[in-house]
């Protein structure tokens, strides 16, 4: 493993600890966020494995996409009072599971390929999620310094995550398409990470399902 990647598992797993020494505490979106966070800590691990050894790990790339969506999606889907938002995180999950499935087989390879077809869509619907909750958040303000706010430091996690990587992705492409060195977009790539599992911890450790706005 290299230094980014270990500096990575390290991040995780303390997003991970954060979620679990306090589950008890939690509320369950995030409870969710917490499996979320040990999930992708596996994962991870299991992907630098298949890298040493078998020289890919596209296959855990594409399911840790997946995995993503799912938890961060359900773990909106239990923050968000608004019924209609509720149900469009559903139809979209359902949707973006199947065109994960339809991408895999048919154009980027679950054992080739990294998913961009999927990570591109879903980084915008992250991008949506968080600025609808934002709305929701100035709609029902609750008496709470909002640095205290576990759904604050939640959703600019994925705000952050959302439109960094999409812009990312689309230097990369471009890069890629015109055969320009990329390998400091990679730099960048691990900051990104590194950034949004901080806030990810952060969000974990304010959590008190007693007094959070996501279980008022």
């Amino acid at each position: 493993m290299d230094p980014f990647s270990i500096l990575e598992c390290l991040v995780l797993l303390a997003a991970s600890c954060a979620g679990l020494i306090r589950y008890r505490r939690l509320g369950l979106s995030f409870r969710i966020l917490t499996w979320s966070a040990v999930a992708v800590f596996t994962l991870t691990i299991i992907a630098d494995i298949s890298s040493a050894i078998y020289r890919t790990n596209a296959l855990v790339l594409q399911i840790e996409c997946i995995t993503q969506y799912v938890f961060y999606s359900l773990t909106y889907y239990f923050i968000f009072k608004n019924n209609l938002v509720k149900k469009a995180i559903i139809i979209s999950v359902v949707v973006i599971s199947a065109l994960f499935f339809i991408n895999g087989v048919f154009l980027q390879s679950f054992n080739k390929d990294f998913p961009t077809n999927i990570y591109i869509p879903t980084q915008i619907l992250y991008a949506a999620f968080s600025l609808l909750l934002f709305k929701e958040m100035l709609m029902y303000p609750v008496r709470i310094n909002i640095i205290k706010q576990s759904v604050f430091w939640y959703n600019t996690a994925i705000l952050f995550y959302g439109t960094t990587m999409f812009f990312i992705l689309g230097i990369y492409n471009y890069m890629a398409a015109h055969n320009l060195d990329d390998n400091f977009i990679f730099v960048f790539w691990y900051i990104i990470i590194y950034a949004f599992n901080i806030l990810m911890c952060i969000a974990l450790l304010t959590e008190n399902k007693k007094n959070s706005p996501a279980d008022a």
